[in-house]
């Protein structure tokens, strides 16, 4: 057993032999146990074949060793059988096997992209829960939650980072398992996709200025699949036109050199996705864990409320009309092409409209706004004006709205005397984005 768990109510490091965690919560041997046993099942999980990095690099020595050409020659016919001999184990045998293992390290950063959108989307749908459920979405200041705020922003921030890095699709999400926090989830991930977070996050200067792809393509996987493409194109010329083997063996010991460095690169990204997975691994399970816990018997004695239940299905229409602002809002930073003759001879509201229908088409968000409207009873904005004051109206209403209902419901059992354990859960979320970023 390991030396070191987490406490199941505040996420912080806990001795295995330690009674009593600092936050004052004490644990049973038994949920001890069960926290370890998930703990040593990360450390023990191999994501990656360790065969496939070993078989590659003895390949490789073995071509460095055993296919040189000799110094002398009788004939210029044996020195050629010796380049083709050399060059046909590299693409026979090495090539193969640095494929097959850039093939396993590709399949195994997409399950990690996958476990980072897991332990993201749990961050989000948790801060989402707490700020827009329990205290209300215009109560940040006045319960002093503005570390959620931060929280959920990291959360979608990271979100949208790991499906631009790994270019995962709503179809990949959809196949992660978010364990406890349920099906809810998935609201939560598709409302920041659909209202054009991700669309916005992913400009952020910061992800350019970090120069992921750059190091990408210097480092790793982008890295190998350049230079066997390149020793691959090399051969094929080479043995084409071959007038001096001893020339063609020399560009082609240089080409190896590279293959030696894309070997080192895999094995250093090999390396660092198995961390990874280790380390996103715990982190949800530090969540699911102190989740199930703490928060889901709030959750559950929330949705129970019939007090509750009213005010949710009350506030159905100010959420309606809340995502139809986000979706013009997201419109309006939609670049599309415009005439400037088309312009010229609309007016206005005329040339709103235009584009209007160009950039819902063009952000795939056409039905859902239909969908949105016609439950609202209106009709799409005809001028930036009408949709601007629209946005002020509703958002007053809105705030009204919850201003009179939050009254009520800060008096219910489920909130009234859960706020403290609530607001502690921001200790979870610090101790996680900890665990990532450090």
């Amino acid at each position: 057993m390991s030396n070191k768990i987490f406490c199941s109510n505040c996420g912080n490091q806990l001795g295995i032999n330690e009674s009593n965690c600092e936050c004052g919560f004490s644990m049973s041997q038994l949920e001890k146990k069960e926290i370890n046993d998930k703990l040593a099942t990360i450390n023990s999980n191999v994501l990656i074949d360790n065969q496939l990095r070993v078989v590659t690099t003895l390949s490789n020595q073995d071509l460095l060793d055993n296919y040189k050409l000799d110094r002398l020659y009788v004939s210029s016919g044996m020195a050629k059988d010796d380049y083709e001999k050399k060059v046909n184990f590299l693409k026979l045998d090495l090539l193969p096997k640095i494929n097959n293992w850039t093939d396993s390290i590709q399949e195994a950063e997409k399950k990690v992209a996958k476990d980072k959108v897991e332990v993201y989307g749990r961050v989000i749908a948790i801060t989402d829960f707490v700020l827009k459920e329990f205290f209300g979405p215009f109560s940040v200041k006045e319960n002093g939650l503005e570390n959620f705020v931060e929280f959920r922003d990291f959360g979608k921030y990271k979100l949208s980072e790991t499906i631009f890095e790994a270019d995962l699709n709503f179809s990949d999400i959809k196949t992660v398992n978010f364990g406890s926090i349920g099906n809810d989830i998935m609201s939560s991930v598709g409302n920041t996709l659909s209202e054009g977070s991700f669309k916005e996050l992913s400009k952020k200067s910061q992800w350019s200025d970090s120069d992921i792809k750059t190091v990408k393509t210097e480092v790793g996987i982008a890295v190998a699949g350049q230079l066997i493409a390149g020793v691959g194109n090399m051969i094929g010329q080479t043995q084409q036109a071959i007038k001096n083997v001893r020339v063609a063996d020399k560009e082609l010991n240089e080409k190896l050199k590279g293959i030696s460095n894309v070997i080192n690169a895999l094995t250093i990204e090999e390396k660092e996705i198995e961390k990874q997975k280790r380390l996103y691994d715990k982190s949800d399970v530090i969540l699911d864990t102190c989740y199930v816990k703490v928060l889901k018997p709030i959750v559950d004695e929330l949705n129970a409320d019939p007090i509750y239940l009213d005010y949710k299905v009350a506030r159905k229409p100010f959420d309606n009309e809340q995502e139809t602002i986000k979706i013009d809002n997201e419109l309006l930073n939609t670049k599309i092409k415009i005439s400037f003759w088309s312009c010229l001879l609309k007016t206005k509201n005329q040339n709103y409209i235009s584009g209007w229908k160009k950039r819902i088409i063009q952000t795939g968000k056409v039905d859902r706004y239909k969908e949105l409207i016609n439950s609202l009873n209106i009709k799409a904005h005809k001028s930036l004006n009408d949709f601007k004051n629209f946005e002020t109206q509703k958002t007053i209403e809105f705030e009204e709205f919850e201003k009179i209902n939050r009254r009520t419901l800060k008096t219910i059992p489920a909130i009234s005397k859960n706020a403290k354990d609530v607001i502690k859960f921001a200790g979870v979320l610090k101790q996680v984005k900890t665990n990532i970023t450090n």
